[in-house]
Protein backbone atom coordinates (compact mmCIF):
# COMPACT_ATOMS: atom_id res chain seq x y z
CA UNK A 1 0.00 0.00 0.00
CA UNK A 2 1.52 3.50 -1.04
CA UNK A 3 1.54 5.92 2.22
CA UNK A 4 1.04 9.75 1.14
CA UNK A 5 2.77 12.60 2.68
CA UNK A 6 1.69 14.70 5.14
CA UNK A 7 2.03 17.72 2.35
CA UNK A 8 0.55 15.52 -0.32
CA UNK A 9 -2.80 14.64 1.93
CA UNK A 10 -3.32 18.71 3.10
CA UNK A 11 -2.23 20.09 -0.87
CA UNK A 12 -4.97 17.75 -1.88
CA UNK A 13 -7.24 19.28 0.45
CA UNK A 14 -7.10 22.90 0.22
CA UNK A 15 -7.47 22.24 -3.66
CA UNK A 16 -10.07 20.55 -3.28
CA UNK A 17 -12.37 22.61 -0.90
CA UNK A 18 -10.81 26.29 -2.61
CA UNK A 19 -14.13 28.15 -3.87
CA UNK A 20 -11.82 30.21 -6.16
CA UNK A 21 -11.36 26.68 -7.87
CA UNK A 22 -14.99 26.67 -8.48
CA UNK A 23 -15.40 30.30 -9.10
CA UNK A 24 -12.77 30.38 -11.88
CA UNK A 25 -15.15 27.44 -13.12
CA UNK A 26 -17.95 29.99 -13.22
CA UNK A 27 -16.26 32.53 -14.82
CA UNK A 28 -14.82 30.73 -17.65
CA UNK A 29 -18.24 29.37 -18.14
CA UNK A 30 -19.74 32.77 -18.61
CA UNK A 31 -16.69 33.88 -20.87
CA UNK A 32 -17.31 30.78 -22.91
CA UNK A 33 -20.95 31.08 -23.27
CA UNK A 34 -22.38 32.19 -26.83
CA UNK A 35 -23.32 36.10 -26.19
CA UNK A 36 -26.71 35.02 -27.77
CA UNK A 37 -27.52 32.99 -24.45
CA UNK A 38 -26.68 36.80 -22.58
CA UNK A 39 -29.07 38.56 -25.58
CA UNK A 40 -30.97 37.05 -28.51
CA UNK A 41 -29.94 39.28 -30.65
CA UNK A 42 -26.62 38.74 -30.46
CA UNK A 43 -24.54 36.19 -32.52
CA UNK A 44 -23.41 33.03 -31.59
CA UNK A 45 -19.77 33.51 -30.68
CA UNK A 46 -17.97 33.34 -27.07
CA UNK A 47 -19.23 36.28 -25.17
CA UNK A 48 -15.29 37.31 -24.13
CA UNK A 49 -14.41 37.29 -27.74
CA UNK A 50 -17.48 39.06 -28.86
CA UNK A 51 -16.88 41.38 -26.27
CA UNK A 52 -13.48 42.15 -27.83
CA UNK A 53 -14.40 42.41 -30.83
CA UNK A 54 -16.87 45.30 -30.37
CA UNK A 55 -15.42 47.66 -28.03
CA UNK A 56 -14.04 50.70 -29.09
CA UNK A 57 -10.29 51.01 -29.71
CA UNK A 58 -8.82 51.38 -26.26
CA UNK A 59 -11.30 49.98 -24.27
CA UNK A 60 -10.59 46.47 -22.90
CA UNK A 61 -12.98 44.04 -20.49
CA UNK A 62 -11.59 43.43 -17.16
CA UNK A 63 -13.51 40.19 -16.29
CA UNK A 64 -13.16 39.46 -12.36
CA UNK A 65 -11.46 35.95 -11.40
CA UNK A 66 -13.64 34.95 -9.39
CA UNK A 67 -17.98 34.60 -9.38
CA UNK A 68 -20.00 37.04 -7.61
CA UNK A 69 -23.55 37.13 -5.66
CA UNK A 70 -24.29 39.94 -8.38
CA UNK A 71 -24.45 42.18 -5.09
CA UNK A 72 -27.41 40.36 -3.41
CA UNK A 73 -26.22 39.35 -0.09
CA UNK A 74 -27.31 41.74 3.08
CA UNK A 75 -24.59 40.88 5.33
CA UNK A 76 -26.87 39.59 7.29
CA UNK A 77 -27.05 35.64 7.77
CA UNK A 78 -30.54 35.45 9.04
CA UNK A 79 -31.88 37.11 5.87
CA UNK A 80 -29.79 35.54 3.27
CA UNK A 81 -29.85 32.05 4.96
CA UNK A 82 -32.29 29.99 3.07
CA UNK A 83 -31.93 32.13 -0.18
CA UNK A 84 -30.49 30.94 -3.43
CA UNK A 85 -28.28 33.53 -4.34
CA UNK A 86 -27.27 34.55 -7.81
CA UNK A 87 -24.31 34.03 -9.22
CA UNK A 88 -23.07 36.56 -11.86
CA UNK A 89 -19.58 37.01 -13.62
CA UNK A 90 -18.17 40.92 -13.26
CA UNK A 91 -16.46 42.60 -15.79
CA UNK A 92 -14.89 46.01 -15.86
CA UNK A 93 -14.68 48.32 -18.76
CA UNK A 94 -11.47 50.31 -18.64
CA UNK A 95 -9.44 52.66 -20.94
CA UNK A 96 -6.38 53.15 -19.47
CA UNK A 97 -7.00 53.53 -15.48
CA UNK A 98 -10.34 54.69 -15.53
CA UNK A 99 -13.43 52.91 -15.52
CA UNK A 100 -15.86 53.01 -18.16
CA UNK A 101 -18.66 50.58 -17.64
CA UNK A 102 -19.24 47.45 -15.59
CA UNK A 103 -20.81 44.31 -16.45
CA UNK A 104 -22.55 41.38 -14.69
CA UNK A 105 -23.93 38.26 -16.31
CA UNK A 106 -26.18 36.20 -14.36
CA UNK A 107 -24.42 32.30 -15.02
CA UNK A 108 -26.49 30.52 -12.71
CA UNK A 109 -27.30 30.46 -8.26
CA UNK A 110 -25.54 28.63 -5.41
CA UNK A 111 -28.46 25.76 -5.04
CA UNK A 112 -29.14 25.29 -9.22
CA UNK A 113 -25.47 25.70 -10.46
CA UNK A 114 -24.85 26.67 -14.14
CA UNK A 115 -28.02 27.71 -15.61
CA UNK A 116 -26.89 28.40 -19.33
CA UNK A 117 -30.77 28.78 -20.39
CA UNK A 118 -31.68 31.44 -18.40
CA UNK A 119 -28.17 33.73 -18.44
CA UNK A 120 -27.94 37.12 -19.28
CA UNK A 121 -27.33 40.65 -18.40
CA UNK A 122 -28.23 41.19 -14.53
CA UNK A 123 -26.50 44.54 -14.15
CA UNK A 124 -25.25 47.16 -16.62
CA UNK A 125 -23.70 50.34 -17.41
CA UNK A 126 -21.90 52.71 -19.37
CA UNK A 127 -20.25 55.87 -18.99
CA UNK A 128 -20.15 58.82 -21.58
CA UNK A 129 -19.13 61.84 -20.69
CA UNK A 130 -20.49 63.14 -17.74
CA UNK A 131 -23.61 60.65 -17.86
CA UNK A 132 -24.11 57.04 -16.97
CA UNK A 133 -25.99 54.89 -18.60
CA UNK A 134 -28.10 51.92 -17.68
CA UNK A 135 -27.93 48.79 -19.96
CA UNK A 136 -31.23 46.62 -20.45
CA UNK A 137 -29.66 44.65 -22.76
CA UNK A 138 -26.28 43.36 -23.36
CA UNK A 139 -26.28 44.37 -26.53
CA UNK A 140 -26.61 48.02 -25.77
CA UNK A 141 -23.05 47.50 -24.88
CA UNK A 142 -22.33 48.46 -28.63
CA UNK A 143 -23.47 52.52 -27.39
CA UNK A 144 -19.50 52.79 -25.79
CA UNK A 145 -17.65 55.09 -27.67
Amino acid sequence: MKILSPAIIVSMILFASSPAMADDDYVSFAKSLPAKKYDKNLPSIPTEQWLNSILPRGIVAVWGNNITDCGEQTGDPAIDRGRDMPLCAEIELKQKDKSVGYLLLFVGTEEKGKLKETAGLYYGYIKQGDKTIDLRKLQEITKLK
